[in-house]
């Protein structure tokens, strides 16, 4: 049987309770769907893999040190799924780094396959929306606390037309009494309050649209300083309540992950098929 292994890959963080509510649950996950499936936790920052095996027993590893531990146990196939909610520039540089090691074939795996972060597919030409799934996704698991109220998504990120998408997304429909706004880029704060003005909810649930709840991002959102999202939004006059949850805690988000795991492995093993196929024609061909 083809050994398999599965790398969990974030950018990582040094909040052990947070990670673990949320990779740590994506990787119980993936152990139950795939039984004996060799699992690495890799950050790609060197930095937060530093500081984290320093603090705790846990160890992470980089992206080369998960490969190499798969290797020296036999493993034949590697399936990477990136834990990230775009395609960021963090992102492409691990996938580029994958691609230079298919190319050189290094390490000898049969396969390498790298997976999709949560929002790639816009829902065209018949192929999966993403950003619907995940505004339903989050709908779902905060309905109870956002009865009556407007939803507003912070994305700890910057210029990143994913965000911009999804807000779009929102507005044709998918939910139109959700607002979303980065940190440092566009959609601002500012255009948050916009589009909040114009819904004219009075009652506000504030849902971090970060995959990792770190204790630095809800002190952003929540904590007593004078720029948190809660004192600006007070100060704008709203009832303001905090989701205190990384969105990858959100089971229902966990299972549009797996998903995307999912579809790479059969989209790998579909290409497998086929070489196997030409192949089988290439030798028939050569017997005639």
């Amino acid at each position: 049987m083809t050994k398999q292994g599965i790398i969990i890959v974030s950018f990582g963080s040094v909040y052990q309770d947070a990670v673990e509510k949320s990779i740590g649950a994506m990787e119980s996950k993936v152990k139950s769907i795939y039984g004996d499936v060799a699992i690495r936790r890799v950050f790609l920052s060197d930095a937060l893999v530093e500081k984290w095996n320093e603090k705790y027993d846990t160890r992470v590893m980089t992206l080369q040190e998960a490969l190499q531990s798969l290797r020296a146990e036999d493993i034949e196939e590697v399936y990477i799924q990136p834990f990230a909610l775009v395609s960021d520039q963090c992102y492409q540089q691990m996938r580029k780094q994958v691609m230079k090691m298919i190319h050189t074939r290094e390490y000898g795996f049969t396969q390498i396959a790298v997976g999709k972060p949560l929002l790639t597919s816009l829902g065209v030409k018949n192929y999966a929306d993403d950003y619907t799934a995940t505004i339903e996704a989050i709908v779902k698991h905060v309905s109870t606390k956002a009865i009556d109220k407007a939803i507003v998504l912070m994305a700890n990120g910057q210029n990143q037309l994913e965000f911009s998408a999804l807000q779009l997304k929102c507005l044709y429909g998918a939910a139109p009494n959700m607002v979303v706004f980065t940190a440092n880029g566009f959609p601002n704060f500012k255009q948050a309050l916009h589009i909040l003005n114009r819904i004219s909810y009075q009652d506000i649930l504030v849902v971090p649209l970060a995959l990792i709840g770190s204790t630095h991002l809800m002190d952003y959102l929540g904590g007593d300083r004078s720029d948190s999202i809660y004192a600006l939004l007070t100060e704008e006059g709203y009832s303001v309540s905090i989701w205190n949850e990384g969105l990858g805690e959100n089971p229902y988000i966990q299972e549009l992950f797996l998903k995307h795991l999912s579809q790479t492995m059969r989209m790998a093993e579909r290409r497998r098929s086929a070489c196997k196929s030409e192949d089988s024609v290439a030798s028939v061909r050569s017997l005639a």
